[in-house]
């Protein structure tokens, strides 16, 4: 009887580690934020932008795209993403500018990603975006990728906006991790649950969620559940044969984009 009492109580001495070692790295595991580019940086260093808040600089890219348009993008990105790239895909949205400010920790955006951190630098970014351009919310679309289309959500339920573009979405990242790890109290672990599905119902502009049959990271139950959750104002579009990090390669992405934004 004894033997086994050890056994048990060693048992769960390494559940008690393995639940520490999930709070404590759970930052690790769901940003990744890139170093800058340099070469990449200097390439379209023609569009930087930089401005401060508090005790942090943001940094990223006011991109001219057609003066003869009326919409601007702000676009967030995903938790391995350094908007720098958007410069190289610009021309295939029919707008006249995008505006793309690396996430806190992320480029050379200081400070540390957190989702508290995140999601406040999105109204920053929106609040000084407006101002500094003197954008009309009526011509403003909100996008995020990823990660992004949970802090693009919470800006658009939060601020006033033409429409939202959500690339590869889903109800939170707890939900995700709670499926991963199903064994582990996640919920009372996480500190950055990044709870989409909270605030989608709450943003009043139409919705385009743009998803990937073969996404490797979001399940179907994870994209039902904020579907669901959207309301009749939303628009869900599958592609197939592309996963999580190739949506935008398929042959259909940049005009369903395009033809969402003639619309609004």
């Amino acid at each position: 009887m004894k033997p086994m009492i050890n056994v048990l109580i060693i048992l769960f001495g390494v559940y008690l580690l393995s639940c520490f070692a999930l709070y404590y790295f759970q930052d690790r595991l769901i940003f990744f934020p890139p170093e800058p580019q340099e070469d990449v940086y200097q390439s379209v260093s023609h569009n930087e932008i930089r401005f401060s808040d508090s005790n942090e600089k943001l940094h990223g890219w006011d991109i001219k795209v057609n003066e003869a348009q009326s919409k601007t993008i702000i676009y967030f990105g995903g938790n391995a993403q350094d908007v720098v790239y958007l410069n190289f895909e610009a021309n295939e949205f029919n707008v006249k500018q995008l505006i793309a400010i690396n996430h806190p920790g992320y480029g050379k955006s200081t400070g540390q990603p957190t989702q508290s951190s995140i999601y406040k630098n999105s109204l920053q970014v929106y609040d000084w975006a407006k101002e500094q351009y003197q954008l009309n919310s009526k011509n403003i679309i909100i996008m995020g990728r990823s990660l992004g289309s949970s802090v693009a959500t919470y800006l658009a339920a939060n601020r006033k906006i033409s429409g939202l573009i959500l690339v590869t979405p889903f109800d939170s990242i707890e939900n995700i991790a709670a499926k991963q790890y199903k064994y582990f109290p996640i919920k009372l672990l996480m500190n950055h649950a990044f709870p989409t599905i909270d605030y989608i119902g709450q943003v009043n502009a139409p919705t385009l969620m743009l998803a990937a049959e073969k996404d490797e990271i979001i399940a179907d139950e994870n994209l039902e559940n904020l579907k669901q959750a959207a309301g009749e104002n939303n628009r869900l579009v599958r592609y197939e044969n592309v996963g999580h990090n190739t949506i935008q390669e398929h042959i259909e992405y940049y005009s369903e984009i395009n033809k969402y934004i003639n619309s609004l």
